[in-house]
């Protein structure tokens, strides 16, 4: 059985995968234009590996978006988690 995947990790895959849906871009079409295999695109996505900053930029460029739209997704979406977290435990006491 594998380590689960850092949450920071999942959180910025999150955010590319909606950034690429909202393009109407499948896997194959943004990898491509990322000068990146699809399948290393699906692990980034599911949050399975940490990216470098190069490739992070080049997701960017693929997306025709920048690195700080990215980074919001992923910061909201993190919020997001926190605030469910908070409830959950607010539920449990």
């Amino acid at each position: 059985m594998g380590v689960p995947p850092e949450p920071e990790n999942v959180a910025l895959g999150r955010a590319i995968q909606e950034l690429r849906e909202e393009a109407g871009l499948t896997e194959g079409e943004l990898a491509a234009r990322a000068g990146m295999a699809a399948a290393e695109l699906r692990q980034i996505e599911a949050g399975e590996v940490e990216a470098d900053w190069g490739t992070l930029r080049h997701l960017a460029y693929g997306l025709e978006t920048s690195l700080s739209d990215v980074f919001r997704l992923t910061q909201f979406d993190h919020a997001e988690e926190q605030q469910q977290d908070q409830g959950n435990h607010g539920r449990d006491q």
